[in-house]
């Protein structure tokens, strides 16, 4: 091995990819001063330390220990993702094990900005960015499993449209910023009042959907409630004026014999909250 550590010396001592090799029994002869800095663990306690003796969790370890013999069998390289505990917290890397004469190098390459970008991108995929709550796209998807669901198991399942009936007053009299102020108000007002088995996500501009989980419209009609006197309660304010927030609700549980998709069931509570908007600007 004096040659191989010489030749990985040589090559890795410098390099900010985290790199160790091991022998056929997970022990390792092989260090670089950015592995010393990933585990946390001096250069020669690292020295003939085990793979299962590394201060990572079980999962962590097991995997290691797993994808090294797979290298092993196989002599051929593979790279997997795996999260680790380093010297300033958990991070993502990129693990190659690779094999190299009669031992196994691991080269582990810190992945967690590409991990967050994607992260991010998801969310921008399925979430709302100005309320951060599921944008409509994901409550159709979402929807339609829960329909899915509702079918199978015959189990209740209502949803109730919470909308800023005066949402284009507000724009137009005090401005966007704080149409979007006003938004993001009801938003967490909503959320604030949801079981975790429920969710909420936005429709459109002006109108949110609650997803209850289990509910008949009797308990969907006792959610409305507390959500309408918790809005009540709520004020959004401009300077010393309090931004009136008008708000209309619509209310529609899943009916087997006559709801197929879950459009069906957010076309009869559109209508109800259209309804009785409609009535509020005639008042």
């Amino acid at each position: 091995m004096v040659d191989e550590t010489l030749s990985l010396d040589t090559l890795l001592e410098g390099s900010p990819t985290a790199a160790i090799a091991v022998d056929a029994q997970y022990h390792i002869h092989y260090a670089n001063e950015a592995a010393v800095q990933l585990f946390h663990t001096q250069r020669d306690d690292l020295l003939n330390m085990a793979l299962r003796q590394l201060n990572q969790s079980s999962d962590v370890v097991e995997a290691l220990e797993a994808f090294t013999e797979d290298a092993q069998l196989s002599a051929e390289a593979s790279t997997h993702r795996l999260s680790l505990v380093s010297g300033d917290g958990l991070h993502h890397y990129r693990v190659t094990f690779s094999p190299i004469d009669s031992h196994i190098a691991l080269f582990f390459q810190d992945v967690s900005d590409l991990v967050e970008m994607e992260k991010s991108l998801k969310d921008q995929a399925t979430h709302d960015t100005l309320t951060g709550l599921f944008n409509r796209r994901q409550l159709f998807t979402m929807g339609s499993q829960d329909v899915a669901r509702v079918k199978r198991y015959r189990t209740p399942y209502s949803i109730l449209i919470v909308s800023i009936a005066n949402i284009r007053d507000i724009n137009q009299t005090y401005g966007y910023v704080m149409g979007d102020h006003a938004l993001i108000c009801v938003a967490r007002t909503l959320q604030e009042q949801l079981r975790e088995s429920d969710y909420v996500a936005r429709l459109d501009n002006k109108s949110f959907v609650v997803c209850l989980i289990d509910a008949t419209l009797e308990q969907t009609s006792l959610v409305e409630k507390r959500i309408l006197n918790a809005l009540g309660q709520r004020k959004v304010r401009i300077a010393d004026s309090t931004i009136p927030i008008k708000i209309a609700t619509g209310a529609a549980e899943f009916q087997a014999e006559t709801d197929q998709l879950f459009d069906d069931l957010l076309l009869r509570a559109e209508q109800e909250e259209y309804e009785r908007e409609h009535k509020m600007h005639g008042s």
